[in-house]
Protein backbone atom coordinates (compact mmCIF):
# COMPACT_ATOMS: atom_id res chain seq x y z
CA UNK A 1 0.00 0.00 0.00
CA UNK A 2 1.51 2.74 -0.88
CA UNK A 3 1.71 6.25 2.00
CA UNK A 4 0.04 9.18 0.78
CA UNK A 5 1.57 12.37 0.88
CA UNK A 6 0.26 14.50 3.58
CA UNK A 7 -0.39 18.83 3.02
CA UNK A 8 1.92 19.28 6.00
CA UNK A 9 4.95 16.49 4.11
CA UNK A 10 4.12 18.53 0.64
CA UNK A 11 4.63 21.89 2.40
CA UNK A 12 7.51 20.73 4.27
CA UNK A 13 9.33 19.60 1.14
CA UNK A 14 8.70 22.67 -0.77
CA UNK A 15 9.82 24.59 1.95
CA UNK A 16 12.97 23.08 2.19
CA UNK A 17 13.71 22.70 -1.17
CA UNK A 18 12.43 27.22 -1.82
CA UNK A 19 13.99 28.08 1.49
CA UNK A 20 17.31 26.45 0.15
CA UNK A 21 17.05 28.20 -3.28
CA UNK A 22 15.40 31.58 -2.26
CA UNK A 23 16.24 31.95 1.54
CA UNK A 24 13.33 32.36 4.00
CA UNK A 25 12.01 35.93 3.26
CA UNK A 26 12.21 36.09 -0.52
CA UNK A 27 9.89 32.86 0.01
CA UNK A 28 5.97 33.41 -0.47
CA UNK A 29 3.43 31.39 0.87
CA UNK A 30 1.59 31.42 -2.68
CA UNK A 31 5.12 30.35 -3.97
CA UNK A 32 5.28 27.17 -1.25
CA UNK A 33 1.38 26.43 -2.23
CA UNK A 34 2.41 26.53 -5.83
CA UNK A 35 5.21 24.39 -5.21
CA UNK A 36 3.67 21.73 -2.89
CA UNK A 37 0.40 21.72 -4.83
CA UNK A 38 -1.81 23.06 -2.17
CA UNK A 39 -3.58 26.05 -1.30
CA UNK A 40 -2.21 28.65 0.64
CA UNK A 41 -5.35 28.21 3.23
CA UNK A 42 -4.39 24.77 3.65
CA UNK A 43 -0.52 25.54 4.45
CA UNK A 44 -2.33 28.22 7.19
CA UNK A 45 -4.72 25.30 8.38
CA UNK A 46 -1.27 23.16 8.98
CA UNK A 47 1.07 26.04 9.96
CA UNK A 48 0.49 28.96 11.91
CA UNK A 49 3.65 30.58 10.20
CA UNK A 50 6.54 30.23 8.30
CA UNK A 51 8.57 29.62 12.00
CA UNK A 52 5.92 26.49 12.15
CA UNK A 53 7.61 25.16 8.94
CA UNK A 54 11.17 26.14 9.60
CA UNK A 55 10.31 23.88 13.00
CA UNK A 56 9.47 21.05 11.43
CA UNK A 57 11.94 21.09 9.21
CA UNK A 58 14.44 21.39 12.03
CA UNK A 59 12.95 18.25 13.58
CA UNK A 60 12.73 16.24 10.44
CA UNK A 61 16.77 16.67 9.56
CA UNK A 62 17.51 16.36 13.13
CA UNK A 63 15.54 13.72 14.57
CA UNK A 64 17.58 11.19 12.42
CA UNK A 65 20.74 12.63 13.15
CA UNK A 66 19.58 12.31 16.69
CA UNK A 67 18.35 8.77 16.73
CA UNK A 68 22.10 7.96 15.27
CA UNK A 69 24.05 9.24 17.80
CA UNK A 70 22.19 7.75 20.50
CA UNK A 71 22.58 4.41 18.95
CA UNK A 72 26.10 5.15 18.40
CA UNK A 73 26.47 6.28 21.99
CA UNK A 74 24.88 3.27 23.39
CA UNK A 75 26.91 1.28 20.86
CA UNK A 76 29.63 2.47 22.73
CA UNK A 77 28.38 2.12 25.85
CA UNK A 78 27.77 -2.08 25.45
CA UNK A 79 31.51 -2.36 23.86
CA UNK A 80 30.09 -3.21 20.41
CA UNK A 81 31.94 0.05 18.75
CA UNK A 82 34.84 1.98 19.83
CA UNK A 83 34.51 5.75 20.82
CA UNK A 84 37.17 6.78 18.49
CA UNK A 85 35.30 5.05 15.75
CA UNK A 86 31.53 6.40 16.74
CA UNK A 87 33.42 9.76 16.76
CA UNK A 88 35.09 9.30 13.64
CA UNK A 89 31.68 8.41 11.44
CA UNK A 90 30.48 11.48 13.28
CA UNK A 91 33.09 14.29 12.01
CA UNK A 92 32.81 12.19 8.96
CA UNK A 93 28.97 12.96 8.20
CA UNK A 94 29.42 16.40 9.55
CA UNK A 95 32.49 17.29 7.22
CA UNK A 96 30.57 15.61 4.37
CA UNK A 97 28.74 17.84 1.56
CA UNK A 98 25.31 17.22 2.50
CA UNK A 99 21.81 17.87 0.27
CA UNK A 100 20.03 20.89 2.92
CA UNK A 101 23.89 22.75 3.33
CA UNK A 102 22.48 26.04 1.94
CA UNK A 103 19.09 25.17 4.13
CA UNK A 104 21.35 24.74 7.25
CA UNK A 105 22.57 28.11 7.04
CA UNK A 106 19.36 29.57 6.12
CA UNK A 107 17.82 28.29 9.55
CA UNK A 108 21.25 29.56 11.73
CA UNK A 109 20.76 33.00 9.70
CA UNK A 110 16.69 33.35 10.67
CA UNK A 111 18.15 32.39 14.13
CA UNK A 112 20.00 35.28 14.62
CA UNK A 113 16.64 37.55 13.32
CA UNK A 114 14.11 35.66 14.59
CA UNK A 115 13.53 34.83 18.20
CA UNK A 116 11.29 31.92 17.98
CA UNK A 117 14.05 30.13 15.33
CA UNK A 118 16.88 31.08 17.64
CA UNK A 119 15.09 29.16 20.55
CA UNK A 120 14.36 26.43 18.13
CA UNK A 121 18.35 26.25 17.10
CA UNK A 122 19.11 26.12 20.69
CA UNK A 123 16.20 23.75 22.07
CA UNK A 124 17.80 21.49 19.52
CA UNK A 125 21.66 22.03 20.31
CA UNK A 126 20.68 21.53 23.78
CA UNK A 127 19.69 17.66 22.84
CA UNK A 128 22.64 17.34 21.15
CA UNK A 129 25.31 18.31 24.03
CA UNK A 130 23.42 16.14 26.25
CA UNK A 131 24.52 13.52 24.48
CA UNK A 132 27.90 15.05 23.43
CA UNK A 133 28.04 15.19 27.17
CA UNK A 134 27.33 11.55 27.66
CA UNK A 135 29.80 10.55 24.98
CA UNK A 136 32.71 12.22 26.65
CA UNK A 137 32.24 10.43 29.76
CA UNK A 138 32.62 7.48 27.93
CA UNK A 139 35.13 8.73 26.08
CA UNK A 140 37.11 9.31 29.61
CA UNK A 141 35.62 8.23 32.93
CA UNK A 142 36.72 10.70 35.54
CA UNK A 143 36.49 13.60 33.59
CA UNK A 144 35.54 16.87 35.58
CA UNK A 145 32.10 18.46 34.93
CA UNK A 146 34.25 21.40 33.07
CA UNK A 147 35.83 18.65 31.26
CA UNK A 148 32.71 17.03 29.83
CA UNK A 149 31.52 20.32 28.99
CA UNK A 150 34.43 21.33 26.95
CA UNK A 151 34.62 18.45 24.87
CA UNK A 152 30.71 18.46 24.24
CA UNK A 153 31.67 22.40 23.11
CA UNK A 154 34.24 21.15 21.14
CA UNK A 155 32.43 18.18 19.34
CA UNK A 156 29.11 20.97 18.58
CA UNK A 157 31.31 23.67 17.52
CA UNK A 158 32.76 20.73 14.98
CA UNK A 159 29.56 19.79 13.89
CA UNK A 160 28.93 23.72 12.87
CA UNK A 161 31.95 24.18 11.91
CA UNK A 162 31.86 21.50 9.74
CA UNK A 163 28.94 22.87 7.68
CA UNK A 164 30.92 25.62 6.33
CA UNK A 165 33.74 23.18 5.37
CA UNK A 166 32.44 23.90 1.83
CA UNK A 167 33.55 27.77 1.70
CA UNK A 168 36.76 27.27 3.33
CA UNK A 169 38.69 25.41 0.35
CA UNK A 170 39.85 22.36 2.51
CA UNK A 171 42.75 20.42 1.05
CA UNK A 172 41.66 17.21 2.82
CA UNK A 173 38.81 14.55 1.90
CA UNK A 174 36.51 14.28 4.46
CA UNK A 175 37.73 11.06 5.31
CA UNK A 176 40.88 12.18 5.80
CA UNK A 177 39.43 15.24 7.89
CA UNK A 178 37.30 13.16 10.33
CA UNK A 179 40.82 10.71 10.58
CA UNK A 180 42.66 13.53 12.00
CA UNK A 181 40.45 15.32 13.61
CA UNK A 182 39.29 12.03 15.81
CA UNK A 183 42.72 11.20 16.60
CA UNK A 184 43.71 14.90 17.94
CA UNK A 185 40.39 15.20 19.59
CA UNK A 186 40.47 11.89 21.56
CA UNK A 187 44.71 12.26 22.10
CA UNK A 188 44.06 15.70 23.72
CA UNK A 189 40.70 14.10 26.04
CA UNK A 190 43.02 11.21 27.04
CA UNK A 191 46.40 13.41 27.31
CA UNK A 192 46.26 13.76 30.91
Amino acid sequence: MQHKVSVKERVVASAKRLFSERGFHRTAMADLALDAQVSVGAIYRSFASKADIIRDIIRADTDGTLDELRANISAVRSGTTRGHDAIEQMVLEWASPQQDDALYHEIVAEAHRSPEVAQMVTSTCGEFRELLRELATLLKPGLTQAEVEGVAELLLACLFGMGNREFTAPTLSPEQTAAIVTRILLQGVRAE
